[in-house]
């Protein structure tokens, strides 16, 4: 299919790198006039001059920090002002903080505020705007590791797990005015966002092959296009009676047991 997006104006948080870039890229080749939030000014001009040269519409504003009010807004106004609306929102903003040296306070209160509060402060942001035309699409981004964990993670995992509840209320609370949510669980994506906790090399592949082969059914990590692919589903018509599912996209993690984990589960239930 083409234009599924086509005449739509969508901003996405966290676009400048791995699954939000991958679904600006994604929007953009649909006909959606994307947005792109992130804080890598480079990063962020450079997506969008690349979207551009491919014949699509794409705009960064400039550095949009989710935890901050302002930055929301000058984003939220700048959209209004060349667009007129913002058909979709797609929050893909969150990271942890635990290689920074933080002490375990900080960073429990800072991936808080960046995965769940920004989340919260960018959601109701946007949704006035939404209100106003009695239309809108919004797709929140959880992780499998809110509910189905396969390693502890406490801060982060409490902080997506809000995400999913924010999701399904949200979508009760919009549904009469047209405006649906919807939530997007990614399994184990490969992402910068591993770059924070080892270093590329033999070790970091051998951690990901044994994750491959033991947690995920399909015995393979994702891409960010495997996100890239339900995002677009959501924000299109092909989801038109869809509101309020959480989606895990994990190649089968949330639903079926991997090969595995059931040969692991087999040998604890016999006490083996």
């Amino acid at each position: 299919m083409k234009d599924m997006l086509k005449g739509r104006v969508a901003i996405i948080t966290g676009a400048t790198s791995g699954m939000g870039e991958a679904t600006a890229r994604l929007f953009a080749s649909e006909g959606a006039a994307v947005i792109l939030g992130g804080r890598s000014a480079d990063k962020g001009g450079k997506i969008a001059s690349e979207i551009e040269v491919l014949g699509g519409t794409a705009r960064y504003y400039g550095p949009l920090d989710v935890t901050s009010d302002e930055s929301i807004q000058r984003t939220l106004d700048r959209t209004i002002a060349e667009f007129g609306k913002i058909d979709i929102l797609v929050n893909f903003a969150g990271k942890t903080f635990d290689a920074e040296g933080l002490s375990a306070e900080e960073a429990y209160q800072k991936t808080m505020d960046f995965n769940m509060t920004g989340t919260y402060k960018m959601v109701f942001a946007t949704l006035p705007y939404m209100k106003e035309r009695r239309s809108g699409n919004i797709i929140i981004c959880s992780s499998n590791g809110a509910f189905n964990p396969t390693t502890p993670a406490y801060d982060y995992h409490m902080a997506k797990a809000a995400c999913e509840s924010l999701t399904v209320n949200l979508a009760m609370d919009m549904a009469p005015l047209g405006i649906r949510v919807n939530c997007i669980k990614p399994g184990p994506i490969v992402t910068a966002f591993w770059d924070e906790l080892m270093d590329d090399g033999p070790e970091r592949d051998a951690l990901f092959d044994g994750i491959a082969k033991t947690e995920v059914p399909l015995e393979r990590l994702g891409t960010p296009a495997d996100i890239a692919g339900p995002a677009l589903f959501f924000a299109s018509d092909l989801s038109a009676y869809i509101t309020g599912l959480c989606l895990y996209v994990g190649g089968g993690i949330g639903y079926v047991y991997a090969h595995g984990q059931s040969f692991l589960l087999g040998k604890t239930q016999t006490g083996k």
